[in-house]
């Protein structure tokens, strides 16, 4: 449907219904689902995290449907040698581990996750960035994550590395998230488009 047959339906639609509640609902919702307007440059916001461009290991998260694509960096990591992806090795346990090669080194794993194949030797160097998933965010470096605390364990053992967390614009929000004394705080949060 070309711009102007766009525009000449939502004005049939105003017409009809005026401002109803079930317009402004989808209207809302339309807003809401794109949020095009506090995404800016996440590729670029990404590059310039402090010390990415000389980072040797950069842990990053595998997207699934919905949450952000992180793909364009996931591939460009993995060519350049950089990338770490975890793996959920028990409750409550995850490790990183070194991928090189997307096809060959991940296999899907738990919650349905890809993530790094048996047989792939557990990274336990200094790991200086970290792009980190989540299910809600605030822009002041609040995260709520699925609950079973993996992440916040884990970077629990990294206070120096920079956490720079990843979301879609649905994942942001005003209002406050109630956090507990182990939640981690990211040092910026990042908007970019879901993965579809």
């Amino acid at each position: 449907m070309s711009l102007g047959a766009s525009i000449l339906v939502f004005l049939l639609v105003m017409i009809v219904f005026g401002s109803s509640p079930i317009v402004d609902l989808v209207l809302k919702k339309r807003r809401e689902k794109k949020g095009e307007d506090i995404i800016r440059d996440p590729w670029q916001q990404i590059h310039d995290i402090p010390g990415y461009r000389d980072s040797r290991n950069i842990a990053a998260f595998y997207p699934q449907k919905g949450e952000p694509n992180l793909m364009p960096i996931i591939e460009e990591l993995a060519l350049e040698g950089r990338l770490l992806l975890p793996r959920c090795e028990g409750d409550g346990i995850m490790n990183f581990y070194k991928v090189g090669n997307l096809r060959k080194d991940l296999v899907k794993g738990h919650f349905g996750i890809m993530e790094p194949r048996e047989g792939l030797e557990k990274f336990e160097g200094d790991i200086p960035i970290f792009l980190v998933p989540g299910t809600k965010f605030n822009w002041d470096g609040k995260r709520k994550g699925h609950g079973k605390g993996y992440y916040d364990r884990f970077l629990a053992n990294h206070p120096k590395a920079y956490k720079a967390g990843i979301a879609t614009p649905a994942q942001i929000t005003d209002e406050p998230l109630e956090q507990k004394e182990t939640d981690v705080q990211m040092d910026v949060v990042i908007a970019c488009k879901e993965r579809y």
